[in-house]
């Protein structure tokens, strides 16, 4: 990034001072406005050739058409062998398909989307490449021009792998070819697609800010279809859940609507209403969402069919509108309330068997458990994906362990229930707005505040 000066478009001190600042807060420096050594020596490190603050009028909105991408090695560089260097760019293109609702594969003849190359100073794309050091290499996002897509390194570097020597060939593939799918820079520093090269990492992995842009362009990873077409809807559905109780004897005394607590929450992906269940029963709510709705309470084997576990751990409805509630170490899938042929099914991962709760965010499912998370899919079956679980506290700020239920309903907000409290988490901020009594906001008791 260039510091504007007053020769260079006449820019003024003010000017100056908002383009260091700006460019402080990218790569996580203190924010002071001004020139210091830490700041020139960041500007003169390694880093991506792909521009760090694009104007409104040059912001992509492009991915690629179908979900579908195809890609191609047009050439290697003679530092590494070439089986190593194809590795490299199979796993880099992983992180992303593994999380993001995108078929990524490669191409052994033809054309392809993203062609990947080695290239030296100027190469004519309009982005020459300026030796070792600086910029290591640039990608193109997604569109119908030649170059679309396409993917640079400069041969200058020197390409390691498997050590902190020199710059490590697939953590910045990993990172171009987030440019090459549609993603921009990152202003989280620690994130893969923050500007700067940080530096081999043997376990590197996505950050939420990674993985939220990337679903937000493809959706979450794709889940077997079903094989009836799904309704449209404008809407996502949300979900959430519970940790079983260790008994499943029947509480001798009834307890008041007041003192409801939640095996697990979602909401249905037909009616767009919020269902909770409660040990052998199932609750709807208002539709305003204030309040349980007295004359629908049932037993659950009456709605859901032909069976339905007891106390619930955690139930989540999927994009395809499909609800998935867990119970121990099973797995049901119901369609419109009735379990799906093939259904209950073991579930293998430790991780995912006794799971407190469980929401769907962005067409990606997240499942808790204890002080960790996970996102989940229906065809993990050895482990749940690189990098997981992860601690909830490190994305989750202000949301305690062991939550009971959680529950999205594409108001901008995630909520989270355990005991007579709920806490309001903000997605776009990701931080926790406040806590608050569940009873008044949630089960329409004493006089109905705002949630």
């Amino acid at each position: 990034m260039d510091v504007p000066t007053s020769s260079q478009g006449g820019h003024d001190a003010a000017d100056r001072e908002r383009a260091v600042r700006e460019f402080q807060k990218m790569t996580g420096l203190p924010i002071t406005g001004k020139v210091d050594k830490k700041t020139v020596a960041k500007m003169k490190s390694p880093r991506c050739g792909f521009p760090d603050v694009l104007k409104p009028s040059q912001r992509p909105v492009f991915k690629w058409p179908n979900n579908q991408v195809t890609w191609k090695v047009m050439g290697y560089t003679r530092q590494l062998g070439g089986a190593s260097q194809r590795r490299s760019f199979i796993n880099a293109f992983k992180k992303w398909s593994d999380v993001a609702n995108i078929n990524i594969r490669e191409v052994g003849g033809g054309d392809a989307d993203i062609l990947i190359d080695y290239k030296r100073r100027d190469h004519y794309d309009g982005s020459p490449f300026d030796g070792r050091g600086r910029t290591l290499a640039h990608a193109f996002f997604p569109g119908s021009h030649d170059i679309s897509g396409d993917t640079h390194f400069d041969d200058d570097e020197q390409w390691t792998l498997g050590t902190k020597e020199g710059t490590n060939l697939e953590i910045v593939a990993a990172h171009e070819f987030g440019h090459a799918l549609g993603l921009g820079h990152s202003s989280n520093s620690k994130a893969l697609m923050a500007p700067y090269y940080q530096g081999y990492d043997p376990d590197y992995k996505l950050l939420y800010d990674d993985i939220y842009r990337m679903t937000s362009l493809y959706g979450g990873r794709a889940a077997t279809r079903p094989t009836s077409r799904p309704r449209v809807t404008t809407r996502r559905p949300r979900v959430t859940t519970r940790r079983p109780r260790a008994t499943t004897k029947r509480p001798s005394t009834k307890p008041s609507i007041c003192d409801l607590k939640f095996d697990s929450l979602f909401m249905n992906g037909d009616d767009r209403r919020i269902y909770a269940f409660r040990y052998r029963k199932i609750y709807r709510f208002e539709s305003d969402q204030n309040g349980i709705e007295k004359s629908f309470t049932k037993v659950s084997r009456k709605v859901l069919t032909p069976r339905v576990p007891i106390n619930t751990g955690a139930a989540v409805v999927d994009r395809y509108r499909r609800l998935y509630v867990f119970k121990g170490s099973k797995l049901f899938r119901y369609t419109r309330f009735r379990l799906d042929a093939g259904f209950p099914k073991r579930i293998t991962i430790p991780f995912f068997q006794n799971v407190d709760a469980a929401l769907e965010y962005n067409n990606v499912i997240y499942v808790f458990k204890d002080d960790k998370f996970s996102i989940w899919h229906e065809n993990y079956s050895r482990s749940p994906p690189s990098g997981y679980p992860k601690p909830i506290s490190s994305y989750w700020k202000g949301i305690p362990n062991n939550v009971e239920a959680a529950l999205n309903i594409n108001d901008g907000y995630t909520y989270f229930f355990k005991g007579s409290k709920y806490f309001k988490y903000n997605n776009r901020y990701q931080r926790t707005e406040y806590r608050k009594d569940k009873a008044p906001a949630w089960l329409g008791c004493g006089r109905a505040v705002p949630k």
